[in-house]
């Protein structure tokens, strides 16, 4: 998170000068590529731990990465810059300033910065500002792209500034979880269960792609317990409020995930049948709901 302060502190310090000298267009993918559909390995929102996935992961190896739209360059950082200090966190990247306060950032480059990329007064539309690659805190090569607004204070899910790309798979919905300290019980519909006060219940939930073993993050949960809903939670985009980092409903990353899986609550069941509902739609609109009706026994 350190690296992200820096970057917004950087952004806030610079005197950004883009001026309407370019044509608002629609923004294209930074990566061409046919199949980009199973190539998106990672969504906007997701849980890293401890803080959100702040863009999306594009799985690729040095393969050109392109400018989304016309801009100038805002910030660029490559290892070379500084042989004696590794950034573990972004690797090579390149950001860019566009129009309408738009900054497009461009993660894990590969070594060998784009010639004559610092120079230039101007960057197009689809011109190739560097290749994808491994470097910084990577586990393999891809490209991580990040959208942002007011100066990178506001971080929003790219994927509606792009070509839409074909998803007809529902979110998929697993077991909820009911966590006790450290530990935790997986609990399925139509399950009793003793209980004797309120515990933090979680669920997973995974948005369901063609490639098998891809799991990706959602856009919307809605839960319901009893017929009242309890939480709405939206993963268009991340603000930085003070210290922290909250989604558009003001929630934390900690009130919405909990140990890698969709925080619901610390839900206080009454004895006897409880009907929790969970609603989970993508980034596509395709959306699922799955009921969960327990049998509680409330235990002194």
């Amino acid at each position: 998170m350190s690296k992200q302060f820096e970057l917004i502190s950087f952004f806030l310090f610079m005197n950004l000068f883009v001026i309407q000298l370019f044509a608002n267009s629609k923004f294209e993918w930074p990566i061409y590529a046919d199949n980009i559909k199973i190539r998106l390995t990672s969504l906007f929102g997701e849980s890293r731990s401890d803080h959100f996935h702040n863009g999306i992961d594009i799985s690729s190896d040095n393969e050109p990465v392109r400018s989304i739209g016309d801009g100038v360059l805002l910030y660029s950082r490559y290892a070379s810059d500084d042989p004696f200090a590794n950034e573990w966190g972004s690797g090579n990247c390149v950001w860019i300033a566009h129009p309408e306060g738009f900054i497009s950032g461009y993660l894990h480059l590969k070594e060998g910065r784009e010639q004559g990329i610092l120079t230039k007064e101007e960057i197009y539309k689809g011109e190739v500002i560097g290749k994808s690659g491994n470097t910084g805190h990577s586990s393999g090569s891809h490209l991580h792209f990040i959208l942002s607004k007011e100066n990178g204070t506001k971080i929003i899910n790219p994927l509606p500034y792009f070509s839409q790309v074909e998803d007809t798979k529902p979110p998929q919905i697993g077991q909820l979880i009911i966590h006790v300290d450290d530990k935790f019980t997986y609990v399925n519909d139509k399950d009793n269960i003793n209980i004797s006060r309120s515990f933090p219940v979680s669920i997973t939930i995974f948005d369901g792609v063609e490639k098998v073993g891809l799991k990706r993050g959602i856009q919307k949960a809605i839960y319901k317990l009893n017929g009242t809903k309890i939480k709405q939670a939206n993963f268009n985009q991340i603000s930085l409020k003070g210290n922290k980092w909250v989604n558009e409903d003001g929630y934390s990353f900690d009130e919405l995930y909990y140990k890698e899986s969709y925080f619901i609550g610390e839900l206080n069941f009454v004895s006897g049948e409880n009907v929790l509902e969970i609603e989970a739609t993508d980034f596509h609109g395709n959306t699922t709901k799955k009921i969960f009706a327990l049998n509680v026994n409330r235990i002194k």
